[in-house]
């Protein structure tokens, strides 16, 4: 692999970091305006994980050649909570 490719993977590293230091604000947000419990603590969970996967992508970033990443199904989850909502009035 050449510097160019390593390069491109820490770049690609840091982008998830600040993707999900930013999904976790959202999800703190919606976590202060939800109407139950059961949402604020759902939200407050998904921007829990987002800030656990945020360090650990924080800490790939300083890897000599790290491969690139990869989703996860945290956008599912996000997805079936705002349907959720919607169903829910």
């Amino acid at each position: 692999m050449t510097d160019d490719h390593a390069a491109m993977r820490t770049q690609a590293w840091q982008a998830q970091v600040a993707y999900h230091r930013s999904r976790a604000e959202q999800e703190q947000r919606l976590a202060s305006r939800s109407r139950t419990d059961a949402g604020r603590a759902a939200h407050q969970a998904l921007s829990e994980r987002h800030l656990q996967l945020a360090a650990s992508a924080e800490l790939v970033t300083d890897m000599p050649d790290p491969e690139m990443p990869r989703s996860t199904s945290l956008h599912d989850t996000g997805r079936l909570i705002r349907e959720s909502y919607s169903e829910a009035g």
